[in-house]
């Protein structure tokens, strides 16, 4: 009686580490080849690439022509031109409510929290910047001056 109860203790145990082992390997499994490979770590030139691929298969799947392919990109170039156009325009608009939200957000803090307040905002700025820079690498043009944007 005293053999079976033990045999059932390690059992449940057994299944528990087991349990707790599989779940370890899942989340190792995940973050080192689902999350390096999800689109938004991939390097510009393949987002590019499965961009295009994606295009592609949804022209198929209309079953376009080559002339409504072509007019169709056209359409995609002059959309996504109008779109950075209106970002350019409403860029300083939204910096200065940004900048007006991060003014009355300091006033509210002491010293130490405003200090700490104005790193994180630090960090977060330049990781938006190194962000936006990889991204934008290939909307760039080459014969602009290092800063200069396009008009």
């Amino acid at each position: 009686m005293i053999a079976r109860s033990i045999k059932a203790k390690v059992l449940v145990f057994a299944v528990f580490f087991i349990g707790i082992l599989t779940g370890v390997l899942i989340a190792n499994f995940y973050t080192t080849r689902v999350m390096t490979s999800s689109p938004d770590t991939a390097s510009p030139p393949d987002r590019n690439q499965r961009a295009q691929r994606d295009i592609n298969k949804f022209y198929d799947y209309l079953g376009l022509d080559q002339n409504q392919r072509e007019q169709m990109h056209k359409i995609g170039e002059e959309t996504r031109q109008q779109f950075r156009d209106l970002r350019q325009e409403t860029k300083p608009r939204f910096e200065a409510i940004q900048e007006e939200s991060r003014s009355k957000i300091r006033a509210v803090l002491n010293d130490e929290q405003r200090t700490k307040y104005d790193e994180f905002r630090r960090k977060m700025d330049e990781r938006r910047r190194n962000r936006n820079r990889n991204t934008n690498k290939n909307d760039r043009d080459p014969n602009l001056e290092p800063g200069q944007r396009p008009n």
